[in-house]
């Protein structure tokens, strides 16, 4: 789209893969530990299979390909009627690569399914990390939009009129994002939410807090 498009990092299926990772290592972590079944109901009471796009196979493809990677443990125990069903636990570096993810999403611009699923989990950042993500987001929303403005000063005489409709759709999208951002940067800043640093959190997991599965 040359100078008229705003950037579009984060739009390929990847960024699904990444969302799945980190909804799929987060239930297990909140859970103290789950069956893959247990995810999978888990996530569709979230309705994440519609916002999240993660489809049945993908749950269990994630839980053990994230095993296989030391980020959860396996132990195998009885059925109640029926064979060997997998535990799965998060590990430290599980534990780990869930922060990282959620850090990623809240800086990622243009990855609305990483997004969701980093905000589902925001609660395992710290305070100052969450701040610091949220206000790196809206730096990038900020130069996206100044960098969107000059090329409308300069346009692409090669790019169809059409198509600057679809740039200030871009642009509109990415406006309503950073008043979003600047709200939640604000919100945290005065003590919103129950964060990882904060009594009661969710990284690790008191009793109360721990999803019922």
């Amino acid at each position: 789209m040359g100078k008229l498009a705003i950037e579009t990092r984060g739009l390929s299926g990847g960024g699904r893969t990444s969302a799945t990772k980190l909804l799929v290592l987060g239930v297990v972590h909140l859970s103290g530990g789950a069956h893959g079944y247990q995810v999978r109901s888990e996530l569709q009471s979230w309705g994440a299979e519609i916002w999240a796009k993660i489809k049945p196979g993908s749950v269990y493809h994630a839980l053990k390909k994230a095993a296989a990677d030391g980020l959860l443990t396996e132990h195998a125990e009885p059925g109640n009627s029926g064979p060997e069903r997998v535990l799965y636990r998060a590990t430290a570096r599980g534990r780990d690569e869930i922060v990282e993810l959620v850090r990623d999403g809240l800086r990622r611009t243009h990855d609305p399914t990483m997004l969701d699923a980093a905000i589902a989990m925001l609660p395992m950042l710290t305070r100052t990390d969450a701040i610091a993500d949220v206000n790196e987001r809206v730096a990038r929303l900020e130069a996206e939009l100044v960098g969107q403005a000059k090329g409308w000063e300069n346009p692409n005489p090669d790019i169809p009129e059409h198509v600057r409709d679809q740039a200030e759709l871009w642009a509109g999208h990415a406006r309503t994002e950073l008043e979003w951002a600047k709200n939640l940067s604000k919100r945290l800043s005065e003590g919103a939410y129950t964060m990882a640093d904060d009594p009661g959190s969710w990284r690790t997991v008191p009793d109360h807090l721990k999803m019922r599965t």
